[in-house]
């Protein structure tokens, strides 16, 4: 047996250095940076989970929004567009528009009456007391800087005065660094940190607020018809046959639950090389999910293109689904046609995502960190760490077989999870029954990026010394902190080279 997983010993360490994951991890240091208050800046850096930067971003939002009752949020919608302008007018060979002192002071200020002297055009009106300039034709018409021009002067008066800002008319500097990289200067009359500050604080008109009115994640209608009506006669053929599957994909599903309390499936079709089904084939996954008294609660069909394995193919989803008992339909189809199909009963628990518990056992042979942004309810991944079930259960006597658990909100002492493994392995093959055993032995738990007491478990057993056969692992966890026992079992077969 090999140590435990390299990659997850790899991760553990690199994510003691962060908090959420990449999805959020540099959203505070975009334009939007402009915007925050100290104190939002140290709430920032002490959120733990992604759902906690999500909730953060949403009451961010909020609070700034004139119509918080409203799913509309008129003031990032203006903040978008004035980002955008910035980018377009100030970006440099060597820093975004957006991030420039120019682009800063006109996303918190918006544009002034009048810059060096040139006197200010019209102005388009937005929600939220934000205006972006404009031309009769409707096109930007915020000045550029003049060809050898080291200063410019915008000078914020009338109507162009930002009404959150206590100082009377008053103008800003900004002098050329070079390569027209404008930089924020002070004046005898003017200091413009204080009056950056006032903007930073007049913008938010929702100080009280607590909790985001509308989450900017809020989840779309379901469809309950197919769009293809080729494919939903091909579905209803097979629906009424009396098969439960066709084709060659194996499907793999499993219950999980997200730290927020998302309850879904993440359901996989595997297709082993030699099939008429090949990585990197266009296909569309559909499925039809049945609640008990038979009516569709959800269709998807979805283009996608079939991901490798090694040589092997496969296609994952998740699905959002309330607690209950349903009949789902996973396929793969192509051009109207069904190339693989499964039908089964899935039964959604509905776990307490602050419960003791573990997931699933999962086989694979291939398990990595991604190096992309992921979501809580992406099939098969666990806080950026990603796990390709094995669908087929199918393996040859080389390389490894992987086992994977995601421990929920295990016991700690010393802040690390007590955890203590036993696995058995017996076989049957052609020279008579086979049993290997590793004894119970602590294991190390990896913390899993994003995720607040989640933690990954797994271990890498070489195959080169299996005889072909058919095999069943058992892995008997148990917590030794709070004095629980799991025990997962999975079967999977081993065939000769």
């Amino acid at each position: 047996m090999k140590a435990i997983l390299a990659a997850l010993v790899i991760l553990a360490a690199t994510l003691a250095f962060g908090q959420v994951g990449p999805k959020y991890a540099e959203w505070a240091d975009g334009p939007v940076h402009h915007l925050m208050t100290r104190d939002e800046m140290k709430q920032w850096k002490a959120l733990q989970t992604d759902a906690e930067a999500q909730a953060f971003i949403d009451l961010f939002w909020a609070r700034r929004d004139p119509t918080p009752d409203t799913p509309r949020n008129e003031f990032h919608e203006a903040f978008d567009k004035r980002v955008a302008t910035a980018d377009q007018y100030f970006s440099s060979a060597n820093k975004r528009g957006a991030m420039s002192d120019p682009g800063k002071v006109l996303i918190l200020l918006g544009p002034p009456y009048t810059i060096s002297g040139s006197a200010g055009a019209p102005s388009t009106s937005m929600s939220g007391g934000l205006t972006v300039p404009t031309n009769t034709d409707g096109s930007v018409a915020l000045p550029r800087p003049t060809a050898g021009e080291n200063k410019q002067v915008w000078n914020y008066a009338h109507e162009r005065k930002p009404p959150y800002i206590s100082d009377p008319d008053f103008v800003l500097v900004f002098l050329d660094a070079g390569k027209n990289e404008w930089q924020l200067g002070y004046t005898e009359r003017t200091n413009p940190q204080r009056i950056l500050q006032q903007a930073v604080n007049g913008l938010i008109v929702s100080p009280n607020l607590k909790k985001a009115p509308f989450s900017s994640e809020a989840a779309p209608a379901r469809a309950t018809a197919f769009r293809d009506l080729i494919l939903d006669a091909a579905y209803k053929e097979f629906r009424n046959g009396e098969k439960p599957s066709v084709g060659p994909a194996a499907l793999t599903w499993g219950e999980f639950v997200s730290p927020e309390g998302d309850h879904f499936a993440s359901a996989q079709l595997y297709v082993p090389a030699g099939s008429t089904i090949t990585p990197g084939q266009k296909v569309t996954f559909f499925d039809v999910i049945e609640d008990a008294s038979g009516k569709i609660v959800e269709i998807d069909e979805e283009p996608t293109t079939m991901d490798a394995n090694g040589n092997d193919a496969y296609a994952q989803k998740s699905l959002l689904l309330d607690p209950g008992t349903y009949t789902a339909t996973f396929g793969l189809a192509a051009d109207g046609h069904i190339l693989s199909a499964t039908r089964t009963e899935m039964k959604i628990e509905g776990l307490d995502p602050a419960a003791a518990a573990v997931s699933p056992l999962i086989l694979s042979n291939n398990i990595y960190p991604l190096k992309t942004t992921w979501r809580a309810t992406d099939p098969f991944t666990f806080g950026g760490l990603k796990v390709i079930p094995k669908g087929d259960a199918v393996f040859t006597p080389k390389g490894d077989l992987w086992y994977f658990v995601e421990l929920r909100n295990p016991g700690v002492d010393g802040g690390v999870p007590k955890v203590q493994v036993k696995i058995d392995i017996q076989g049957k093959t052609a020279k008579g029954p086979v049993e290997m055993k590793l004894p119970m032995a602590p294991a190390e738990a990896a913390p899993l990026s994003g995720e607040k007491n989640r933690y990954a478990l797994g271990l890498a057993i070489p195959l080169e010394t299996f005889v072909p056969g058919d095999y069943t692992i058992k892995v008997h966890v148990v917590d030794s902190v709070l004095g629980k026992n799991y025990d997962l079992e999975r079967q999977f077969h081993v065939h000769g080279l």
